[in-house]
């Protein structure tokens, strides 16, 4: 039994991690050649009136607008320069917070637009707005932090100089294996570990323990229904909350708060499970201080928007 999980584990684990190493590290590739040839001296240009009011280190905007297109890209960017001491710890933990909503964004034409908006309809819509409030409200807390903590010294970037661009692109791609070779390994072995820990039913046991605080709120039981769909799968439980709507067994706010609510009760496992390989693949120690501080915030945010949800009468 545990050494077909084991098995398994290996399999989903090596998978995942060169299905992700590949698509990041191409992305990763373009993106350092793109600076390395003066793409940042040309965003700085775009960015100018916000650098100005905000104050920030432009070569952390480079992180930020990079989660648009990839949020692991983003954080990859954010981690070269931290290990490239460009940046401090600060900056780095203000930047997470300001890639909230970056991340989110990008996300949202991944999963929420072709799914929970076709089966949740205007209920889906909400729920959307509801995520993206919160990230963007983390991505200000972010800025904000940045605006203190961000180095003000001027950045030196690729001048008005000839590039050799062949130069430039095996300068990339010596870097992008150089990256790969301490991200690969870590994530593998992250990604490896948490799968044997879910197969044993540890984060099962983990989010039991948090059963007690839904008796307390005095809920709809369909409410219920959804959040311990949403702790086994998210689409699962954005299906089943679109079958009871159909039937008219509960409503959308009810919809909303067992969606969020199940994200409260999942918050340490689901960032256990997805941010911490990332994170400390990419920052060693100091992912694990990142994720908590996301987590936290977040967690934060979902309480307050579930104790307006069920006091405010609709």
């Amino acid at each position: 039994m545990m050494l077909s999980i084991i098995i398994n584990s290996l399999i989903l684990s090596l998978k995942y991690t060169i299905k992700l190493s590949i698509i990041v590290l191409i992305i990763m590739f373009i993106v350092d050649v793109f600076i390395n040839l003066g793409g940042l001296k040309f965003l700085e240009k775009i960015f100018s009136p916000i650098l100005k009011r905000l104050d920030i280190n432009p070569l952390l905007i480079s992180s930020i607008l990079a989660c648009f297109l990839s949020p692991t890209v983003g954080y990859s960017i954010l981690s070269e320069l931290y290990k490239d001491k460009q940046i401090s710890e600060k900056e780095v933990i203000a930047t997470s917070l300001a890639n909230s909503f970056p991340s989110v964004f990008a996300h949202t034409f991944t999963f929420f637009v072709p799914i929970v908006i076709p089966l949740l309809g205007f209920v889906g819509i909400i729920f959307i707005l509801i995520r993206l409030g919160v990230a963007f409200i983390k991505t200000c807390i972010g800025l904000f932090l940045l605006n203190i903590f961000s180095s003000k010294k001027e950045i030196k970037i690729i001048q008005n100089q000839e590039v050799n661009k062949k130069k430039t692109f095996k300068s990339s791609f010596k870097r992008i294996i150089k990256f790969a070779k301490r991200l690969v390994p870590t994530m593998f072995f992250m990604l490896f570990l948490v799968s044997i820990l879910s197969k044993i039913g540890f984060f099962d046991y983990l989010t039991k323990i948090f059963y007690p605080i839904t008796s307390l709120l005095n809920l709809n039981p369909n409410v219920i229904t959804i959040v311990f769909t949403e702790i086994i799968n998210v689409q699962s439980a954005i299906i089943l909350s679109s079958a009871l709507l159909n039937e008219g067994l509960i409503s959308g706010k009810d919809v909303l708060i067992g969606l969020i609510l199940g994200n409260v009760l999942t918050f340490s496992s689901r960032y256990i499970k997805h941010s911490l390989p990332l994170q400390v693949s990419l920052f060693g120690k100091l992912g694990f201080k990142i994720v908590m501080i996301n987590a936290i915030i977040t967690l934060i945010l979902d309480i307050i928007i579930i104790a307006m949800l069920i006091f405010l009468r609709i």
